[in-house]
């Protein structure tokens, strides 16, 4: 990817890289509902509870591919951005092999130990049939789909955004017609759902391996000797990414036990309304996440780190834009998006507030997301790492804990907003910060130039 390029066109080069990163997210929703669909429909309401009881073996298994993939892209990105190819390819290889080799490790110690995992999850009694059918199997899938999403953020880093867009059209559709055939009409059950999400993740990665196998292609695969620095500096770089993952479940069962210790089913019921907008607006914010760090890392690997801050603030713009419209949209018609969803009125009410106070979290979330991929592509994973933990484990549980107590539901929703607010006051900080050092650099550069001058 040409530097040049990107200091022309900012703008249009963070569009072309987010929009399709976006997309490609939403996309993956529509494979979770997709299957959630037809088990709910063709199989029974405790299939589909069995499935959602094992989500943080899912949850653990995505995070470290964000871990392992966005560490080792940000590496392969600055490499290439300082036009060393042979050691990006190195680079692009071991994090594949690294991804896979970790995946298929893990599987082995969930089967090694699958029963008392069930339990731990609850999935006992009647649903330890329904758990045991489908995992077993999501255990061949999951190092599949893991080195997918890997090999995807490194086609990004190719210049490909479209491509990895594409990929994802065609496991939407796949996957759709292969939960028809194998649920609805072979009646296979969640043995069906199981089968077809392997034959996808299979068909989709398989299509990403051809790609770096083309002559034309700027990343493709080399003979490497396993580096262990360069395996520590991936890990660390990607620890904000894996921090951020278990977050994600960690505050989710904290959110359903203070519903229903201090709300009760009818607070679930709003958080959950509520929370399909939060979700949307959230995979749009980790799409111009995703979106950046190859123009970041490429921008900072060929000294321009100043290059790379101007990307971090068009973004940044964009998404306060964005956020501002989505809050505006929902404090509007928050009752009426309760209401399409057949809640009761009650519960109508609960989100149509919840959605007043919710609002300024919009407008700041985008903010820390950004600031902490901005990180990660810098190589700073201490910072990034900073805005991860304090966002969605420290300041969100401590405000789930004192807030709801005191003030029932308007807490909960509190919660989230003061957690990213001080959040971003913390980011500000550490922007401040690395662009002081960025400008202590540029006037060592200078005065170095002046001196060999002379």
């Amino acid at each position: 990817m040409d530097i040049n390029v990107i200091r022309s066109n900012k703008m249009r080069m963070i569009l072309q890289f987010s929009i399709p990163s976006i997309i490609a997210m939403l996309l993956q929703t529509v494979l979770t509902v997709t299957d959630g669909y037809f088990t709910g429909n063709y199989v029974g309401e405790e299939a589909l509870a069995a499935i959602n009881l094992g989500l943080p073996i899912l949850y653990l298994f995505l995070g470290i591919g964000l871990c392992v993939g966005v560490g080792g892209t940000v590496i392969n990105g600055r490499l290439i951005g300082a036009e060393k190819k042979e050691e990006g390819d190195m680079v692009f290889s071991q994090t594949m092999l690294t991804s896979f080799v970790v995946c298929v490790i893990i599987a082995i110690l969930v089967m090694m130990f699958f029963t008392p995992i069930a339990r731990f999850l609850k999935a006992d009694n009647a649903l330890s049939v329904y758990f045991s059918e489908y995992y077993k199997i999501m255990m061949l899938s999951y190092p599949l789909m893991v080195l997918g999403t890997v090999s995807g953020m490194f086609i990004r880093n190719d210049g490909k955004p479209q491509f990895c867009m594409m990929v994802s059209i065609l496991g939407c559709v796949l996957n759709f017609g292969l939960d028809y055939i194998l649920v609805a009409k072979l009646g296979m059950g969640v043995k069906g759902s199981a089968i077809g999400s392997l034959i996808v993740d299979f068909a989709t990665l398989m299509v990403q391996l051809l790609y770096f196998m083309k002559v034309s292609t700027g990343i493709s695969f080399a003979r490497f000797k396993f580096d262990k620095a360069i395996f520590k500096e991936t890990i660390f770089n990607g620890s904000s990414e894996f921090i951020g993952e278990m977050a994600g479940a960690i505050s989710m069962l904290a959110y359903n036990f203070v519903l229903m210790k201090y709300v009760g089913a009818e607070g679930v019921a709003a958080f959950t309304v509520l929370g399909f907008a939060v979700y949307g607006y959230n995979m749009i914010c980790i799409g111009f996440g995703q979106g950046i760090v190859p123009l970041v890392s490429i921008s900072v690997g060929a000294g321009e780190e100043h290059l790379a801050d101007d990307i971090r603030k068009l973004t940044n713009r964009i998404l306060f834009i964005t956020g501002t419209i989505t809050a505006a949209i929902f404090v509007l018609a928050g009752s009426k998006f309760a209401l399409s969803f057949g809640v009761t009125a009650s519960v109508a009410l609960m989100v149509k507030t919840g959605f007043r106070i919710y609002a300024a979290t919009f407008i700041v979330m985008g903010y820390d997301v950004i600031n902490s991929m901005y990180f990660t592509s810098c190589g700073d994973a201490k910072s990034s790492a900073i805005i991860s933990f304090l966002r969605g484990i420290v300041l969100l549980l401590t405000f789930l804990l004192v807030l709801p107590p005191v003030l029932g539901m308007n807490g909960v929703w509190l919660a989230a907003t003061l957690s990213e607010t001080i959040t971003a006051l913390v980011s500000l900080g550490l922007i401040y910060k690395k662009l002081r050092t960025i400008q202590g650099g540029y006037l060592e550069r200078r005065k170095l130039n002046q001196q060999g001058c002379n």
